[in-house]
């Protein structure tokens, strides 16, 4: 793997954790529904020229849109909304690693080997650890919505997987055509004073929507695409149990986390299931080369 497709995977994990920190500085400036409601608007404004109908699938395209963009954002900026502890978020994020593995076993009748059922168990113990920390005790109903909306991002992730020869960009687009629709309804709906806030909004706000459109949605997934076209997923993988990192690093300077020891220990037992699971698929990678090279 060339070193500059190295420090472009490192940099996607870096976009993505930075995003929890910039979405929640967001939502001093817009109330939750309204602020991805302009995601997903500059989101289909960029990739509109993307925008296809692809026959025969447009079915499948509908229920990833609604899974991933919609429904997902949704809980998601719901949960981001209730924390006070951005880091306690990210965490419970990162197990759509091990909920797609799960779902993809029972679904799509993928081998769940002992490792990656190993790596799964400790993941949920330490989310279970995080979840009962004293100190976090008022971010529960928060981790549970963002549990919802990273289930919802794994079964997402499994409609994916049966969609096949559609680009990248043109699967972001009717995402955020489907997206739309329903977030904007959530706003009308649940929120009010939106041209008030509209209207007030500074230059800090206007930027956070700006970096979760461009930066986190067309540059990051755009160039995880791009990864994903030259090496295998199981070398890239590892590369982003930094975005937790990342994230937290920017949660403890932005907004001053506190990092107790019981979340320490359960952060870093969630981060060695997701090792276990990672890093054994890129071993066997590997073994497989060498007895291929003569």
């Amino acid at each position: 793997m060339p070193i500059h497709h190295i420090m472009l995977a490192f940099l996607v994990s870096l976009v993505w954790g930075v995003n929890f920190v910039v979405m929640k500085i967001g939502l001093d400036s817009l109330s939750p529904f309204l602020f991805v409601t302009f995601r997903f608007a500059l989101v289909l404004l960029l990739l509109f020229p993307w925008l296809r109908i692809v026959r025969g699938h447009m079915w499948l395209i509908l229920a990833i849109g609604l899974c991933l963009g919609g429904l997902h954002f949704a809980f998601a900026i719901m949960g981001l909304e209730l924390t006070k502890n951005v880091t306690s978020i990210v965490i419970i994020v990162q197990l759509h690693v091990p909920l797609t593995l799960i779902m993809a076993h029972f679904l799509l009748k993928e081998q769940l080997s002992y490792w990656r059922g190993g790596g799964i168990l400790v993941a949920f113990l330490g989310v279970l650890i995080i979840t009962f920390d004293p100190a976090i005790v008022e971010e529960r109903l928060a981790i549970i919505i963002i549990f919802v909306a990273t289930l919802l991002y794994s079964m997402g992730a499994i409609l994916m997987r049966k969609l096949k020869n559609v680009g990248v960009f043109n699967t972001q687009a009717w995402t955020a055509v489907i997206g739309l629709p329903i977030l904007l309804s959530l706003s009308l709906a649940t929120e009010s004073g939106q041209v008030a806030q509209v209207m007030a909004m500074n230059f800090t706000g206007w930027a956070a929507i700006f970096y979760t459109a461009v930066l986190s949605s067309v540059v990051g997934y755009g160039g995880m695409n791009f990864l994903l076209k030259h090496h295998p997923v199981t070398l890239i993988a590892p590369i982003l149990l930094s975005t937790p990192i990342f994230a937290a690093v920017a949660a403890v300077i932005t907004f001053g986390d506190d990092l107790t020891p019981r979340f320490l220990a359960g952060a870093s037992l969630t981060m060695l299931g997701l090792a276990v699971i990672h890093l054994r698929d890129w071993w066997k990678k590997r073994q497989v080369v060498r007895e291929l090279l003569p």
